[in-house]
């Protein structure tokens, strides 16, 4: 899951694979705005076939967040 996110991130907002860290949160450093988040989720629907709610975004605030709760939800 680490891989798919860090590719999407490095794809959506020219990041390196450096720059993504667990501890970086997508609004304060990366300065994804709600349009950024949801084209995010899209891109990781598909790519993983996980549906993230919207109401999740509040618990959702850094790559581990995001890392983690897909790797929990992958076999739902």
């Amino acid at each position: 899951m680490r891989e798919i996110v860090t590719k999407i991130l490095m794809d959506q907002l020219d990041l390196s694979k450096e720059e993504i860290k667990d501890n970086k949160s997508f609004t304060d450093d990366f300065t994804m705005d709600s349009l950024d988040m949801v084209e995010m989720l899209i891109e990781l629907e598909k790519a993983t076939g996980i549906k993230i709610e919207n109401e999740k975004l509040d618990e959702i605030q850094t790559v581990g967040d995001l890392v983690s709760f897909l790797e929990a939800n992958k076999n739902a």
